[in-house]
């Protein structure tokens, strides 16, 4: 059964998630609101609102990413420390390959947010710091929980595999995997340095996987205080905790990148000072995550440096990833994506002059 706007009312009323009397005044509205799945959004005004998510096709790979989602807000309901992190789930059901979980009031992803507004308030690097310290933290509960053990991949990312299946699974895609191998073949310190960051990488921690500003959701509580929820947990596995605090790091490095005139033919040593978004007023939101980041996961002195600047080397990889995840169907390379891979291979080579030039650290 595939949900539409048509049928979804009838599929809630059998599953008692709403009532028949919402369902005959017509006291609620379905939002069709898909991208890469079905998804809906049914707002009320007698009950708390909801979020459907189902997969367009039953293949196992998605089936499997479904249920690794739904398990952790299984996890997340039983485990105080976690649920405060994570949407209710209030059905899942893997015959139709649907999950459904509680719509956050006024809820806007940090993307939407950042796309209005331009910048963050520094208390989002202090909520979304802590947010990360607490999961990160929970590893032996979550090694402990058979479902979830059978359900967590441990699997190293194919940017940090290059040797190994990188190039080959790169190369799978249109113009771009392809193109992304090739420049990583073509300086081979730049694979070098990648592939050392895979060899060193610890299952550790339950991680995202998939930590961008797109699913962290804010919104601002009964009291009006500024709360999140972190979503799409369906890359969620054991790994390296390093990986999900790099995904934050390079999340504002690329806005900071892509907001300089790449394409505009000025020299490139004034790209810099002509960023629209400048590393300047980031600073502070991420200086405060950091902080809430170490303070909760209880680094000090020397830990703290190491675990900042191997994160940093973290956050180069994922700029990788993120020029594959933002160009998979652009016919080759664009000058912006070229940059990005060049400030990645920077990093990689010298991750403490970065953290000095992004936090001032």
């Amino acid at each position: 059964m595939h949900l539409n706007v048509a049928n979804v009312a009838h599929f809630l009323l059998c599953r008692g998630l709403v009532s028949p009397d919402a369902v005959v005044a017509g006291d609620f509205a379905v939002l069709d609101a898909s991208r890469r799945n079905r998804n809906f959004k049914i707002i009320g005004n007698a009950a708390p609102g909801l979020f459907i998510k189902q997969m367009r096709e039953g293949l196992p790979d998605a089936m499997i990413t479904l249920r690794r989602e739904a398990a952790c807000y299984e996890h997340a309901r039983d485990d105080p420390a976690l649920s405060r992190l994570m949407p209710r789930l209030l059905c899942y059901d893997p015959a139709r390959h649907l999950l459904i979980v509680e719509l956050l009031p006024d809820a806007e992803s940090l993307a939407d947010r950042h796309a209005r507004e331009r910048t963050f308030p520094v208390e989002i690097g202090r909520i979304l710091g802590e947010a990360l310290g607490i999961y990160h933290a929970q590893a032996a509960r979550i090694a402990g929980n058979e479902t979830m053990r059978t359900l967590l991949a441990r699997q190293v990312p194919i940017v940090l595999n290059w040797r190994g299946a990188g190039h080959a699974a790169l190369g799978q895609y249109g113009g771009v995997g392809p193109a992304l191998s090739a420049i990583v073949q073509q300086f081979p310190e730049f694979q070098t340095l990648l592939d050392a960051i895979g060899a060193e990488w610890r299952f550790d921690s339950l991680i995202h996987g998939d930590m961008k500003w797109d699913n962290v959701l804010a919104f601002h509580a009964a009291g009006g205080e500024l709360d999140f929820r972190i979503v799409d947990w369906e890359m969620a596995d054991l790994g390296d905790a390093d990986w999900d605090v790099g995904a934050i790091l390079q999340s504002f490095l690329t806005v900071w990148i892509l907001s300089m005139p790449i394409a505009s033919g000025l020299p490139p040593e004034r790209y810099v000072a002509m960023a629209a978004q400048p590393i300047e007023l980031m600073r502070p939101v991420l200086q405060a995550f950091w902080t809430a980041y170490a303070t909760t996961r209880g680094f000090a002195g020397g830990e703290r440096r190491r675990a900042l600047e191997r994160s940093m080397r973290f956050g180069a990889a994922r700029l990788v990833w993120a020029v594959f995840e933002q160009r998979r169907f652009a016919p080759q390379l664009d000058p912006a994506a070229l940059a990005l891979l060049q400030v990645s291979l920077n990093i990689l080579k010298n991750p403490a002059k970065a953290v000095v030039d992004l936090l001032d650290a």
